[in-house]
C-alpha cells in the first residue's frame, strides 16, 4: 500500500478555467501543482504550435485566444510526466472521463493478483519437471 502515492504521482491532469484569457492549471493527482513545467499550446485541429513556455510555480499558464481557433491542445511535461487536454476557447473542459480512485486501486490489485497467479502456475510446472 505504501507504493500507491508514488505511483499516483505519475498521473498528470490539465484543467481549464474561464476568463478573458484562457487559464489552465496543470497538476498531479492529489492536486500537487506541476510548477515550472514546460508546456505547448497547439491548434487542436491542425496541431500547429501556437504558444510554448513554462508554467508558474503553482502550475498555472495563460494565453490569449487566437482568432479563428476554437479548440486548443494543451500539452504539459515535467520530468517525463505528461498531461494533456483539449480545451475550448469558449470555456468548459473537454477532459476525458477518469475512473474513481478506488476503482484504479481495485484494478491495480487485480493486476497484481493475476501476476501472482501466473508466477505460481509457472513455479508449480517448473517443480513438476
Amino acid at each position: 500500500m505504501s507504493l500507491i502515492p508514488t505511483a499516483s504521482a505519475h498521473r498528470c491532469f490539465v484543467e481549464q478555467f474561464s476568463g478573458d484569457e484562457i487559464i489552465v492549471k496543470a497538476f498531479y493527482e492529489g492536486d500537487a501543482p506541476m510548477g515550472l513545467a514546460e508546456y505547448q499550446i497547439l491548434n487542436a485541429d491542425t496541431e500547429e504550435l501556437l504558444y510554448e513556455g513554462e508554467t508558474d510555480e503553482d502550475g498555472f499558464l495563460s494565453f490569449a485566444p487566437v482568432e479563428g481557433v476554437t479548440q486548443y491542445h494543451v500539452v504539459v511535461d515535467q520530468f517525463g510526466h505528461k498531461g494533456d487536454a483539449i480545451v475550448s476557447a469558449t470555456g468548459g473542459n473537454n477532459k476525458p472521463a477518469e475512473l474513481p480512485l478506488f476503482m484504479r486501486i481495485f484494478t491495480g490489485f487485480g493486476y497484481l493478483m493475476g501476476l501472482a497467479g501466473i508466477a505460481m502456475v509457472y513455479t508449480t510446472k517448473k517443480g513438476n519437471n
